[in-house]
């Protein structure tokens, strides 16, 4: 695809931290959250990223905003290198990329009524006038499914679905162009989940957003993505069109991610493949493939050479010496 087509793209992205062996220790450890990761998102679409908790799908989220500076690699927003633009020109484009955190209290400042909670992206990029944030900030409770008067309320006065649909709001303000979705349902109840949901792909609709979807829920991000991309330990193991990866998983760590998903019919029974062992540290991956200590289909290959990133077909990509 012509690369004037993505809005969000990644080239060989790495995002290592140093840690400390202790507190009584002066050695220092490298941490590989994300380890030379490259994908594109195109235009309009939602992308979903799922996997094990700590295989680093929200430290890419985070790295993609340039929230943490990558430690090597390029990402590249609307055909600009973000590493090439200036301070004023970053501040500019940071109005076209933001995010929805997970925990919406937590992301949200409590001592600010939601209506300074959502004036202050306008006052500080300078978009509008004190008053026409005002009627901003009516126009943008309203598109959530809030009220008016909830703008003098403050965010411990609001169930945890409310406070979410003011966190999504809050991302709205500056009327970006792409948005990450850090499992922005995964801290609410069930009945509340399809609403938020709903009304994610509403927005999406109206505003011609491009969504990251981040989720360890697979069923949640098949009903939203149009992609699907499959994390573990850092990489990205397998990245499919969502009908194709859901008929046709070519990685065994997909394949038992898949199978643990649940039946939606009663009585009917699915096998499940049960991995052995815990997810390997990102401090010292294994050598090779980085799943074959768990992988029932394990070669001498797997143990030794890491796998390449290709297309196998229907624009369909895995990293495993099966395919």
């Amino acid at each position: 695809m012509n690369n004037a087509a993505n809005t969000m793209e990644v080239k060989n992205l790495c995002q290592y931290f140093t840690i400390s062996d202790g507190i009584m220790s002066d050695s220092k450890a490298i941490l590989k959250a994300v380890d030379d990761v490259s994908l594109s998102i195109r235009k309009g679409e939602t992308f979903g990223l799922v996997g094990e908790s700590g295989c680093g799908k929200t430290t890419l989220g985070k790295t993609m905003l340039h929230l943490i500076k990558p430690t090597s690699g390029k990402v590249i927003f609307e055909g600009k290198d973000l590493d090439d633009l200036s301070r004023q020109e970053m501040r500019r484009v940071r109005t076209r990329m933001q995010i929805v955190f997970q925990d919406p209290y937590g992301s949200l400042n409590v001592r600010m009524s939601v209506g300074a909670i959502l004036q202050e992206p306008l006052l500080y990029h300078n978009l509008c006038t004190k008053k026409e944030s005002e009627d901003r900030v009516k126009e943008l409770l309203k598109m959530v499914g809030l009220r008016p008067f909830h703008a003098h309320r403050y965010p411990h006065e609001f169930s945890g679905g409310q406070r979410q649909r003011i966190a999504i709001a809050r991302a709205l303000t500056v009327n970006p162009g792409f948005v990450v979705c850090d499992e922005p349902v995964s801290a609410l109840d069930m009945s509340v989940q399809s609403q938020v949901l709903n009304l994610l792909s509403d927005l999406k609709r109206d505003l011609e957003l491009t969504y990251l979807f981040i989720s360890h829920d697979l069923s949640v991000v098949r009903h939203v993505s149009d992609r699907i991309g499959v994390m573990y330990l850092g990489k990205i193991v397998e990245l499919a069109d969502e009908r194709e990866l859901y008929y046709n998983q070519l990685h065994p760590y997909t394949r038992a991610l898949f199978s643990a998903m649940p039946v939606p019919k009663p009585g009917r029974k699915k096998q499940r493949t049960i991995l052995p062992g815990d997810l390997p540290s990102p401090i010292s991956p294994p050598k090779g493939c980085r799943f074959h200590g768990r992988c029932s289909y394990c070669m001498d290959v797997c143990k030794k050479v890491q796998p390449q990133f290709k297309d196998v077909g229907n624009d369909h990509f895995v990293a495993c010496h099966l395919h």
